[in-house]
């Protein structure tokens, strides 16, 4: 088997493991047996679990750039793919990297309890992807990175895995607590779609690598912002409409949802 695909099970395997940690049920402890003491070190806290893997991902990103080639080289990884896979024509990616979002509002609107009701999914969809949309792009600004197929300057971190990954995890936290199947599902979509993304000859695998990073780190600060910019909202317009901030293409935008 290649390295290269190899590595793309690492890349798919990887947001499994802490974030099923985070759904073990929890230990009860009597109220008078608790003590500061016991208190996990931050690095073990839910909020350093849910930054390892894609701090993970960004960093050997940075480190198999062509730039840097602290670890396998882009260049031998493109010939390594070139060589087992060919360059394909499909132009599946393009509807991969929705199809993990689309299958939570799906279920959501179908009546199958998730983690939020349909209007917060809705709205959690919107704010992560407005995150990933502005650090993908900016981020395609600030680096310049030349396509492999030379293209234009553009390639890292690659927008259509980064989105791929956002919806993955998406679909993880509203419903992986139900069924380890949809995280497996979602995740697997999400590799495929860099995997494809590769083999079209239109990105380095630290490309890829960088972009899960990215699309997994927006939807879990989507789940932290959240509450903090739906709480004031919600005083003043009460369940009756909600707003989000929205970035798309460089604007700036909002997001609403009205309630009659």
């Amino acid at each position: 088997m290649p390295r290269s695909v190899l590595l793309l099970w690492l890349c798919w395997l990887l947001p499994l493991f802490p974030s099923r940690a985070q759904t073990a049920p929890a230990v009860s402890v009597p109220p008078s047996l608790r003590d500061s003491t016991t208190r996990p070190p931050l690095w073990q806290g839910p909020v350093a679990r849910a930054l390892l893997v894609p701090t993970l991902l960004l960093t050997a990103g940075a480190l198999t750039t062509h730039r840097v080639e602290a670890l396998e080289s882009d260049e031998e990884l493109r010939e390594e793919i070139r060589e087992h896979m060919g360059r394909p024509t499909t132009t599946l990616d393009n509807q991969l990297r929705y199809l993990p979002g689309a299958v939570t509002l799906g279920l959501g609107l179908a009546g199958v309890p998730g983690r939020h009701k349909p209007v917060d999914q809705l709205l959690l969809a919107a704010l992560a992807f407005t995150l990933n949309d502005a650090v993908t792009s900016n981020l395609k600004k600030l680096t310049q990175v030349q396509r492999p197929d030379g293209s234009d300057f553009h390639s890292f971190p690659s927008q259509h895995t980064s989105l791929a990954f956002a919806s993955a995890t998406f679909l993880h936290k509203e419903y992986g607590g139900r069924s380890v199947w949809y995280s497996v599902g979602g995740y697997s979509v999400a590799a495929a779609t860099g995997g494809i993304r590769m083999a079209k000859d239109v990105h380095w695998f630290s490309d890829v690598l960088a972009g899960a990073g990215v699309g997994i780190l927006s939807t879990q600060a989507a789940y932290w912002l959240y509450p903090l910019v739906t709480k004031p909202l919600r005083k003043v317009l009460g369940n009756r409409a909600l707003v989000v901030p929205s970035y798309q293409q460089g604007a700036i935008g909002a997001t609403a949802v009205m309630a009659w």
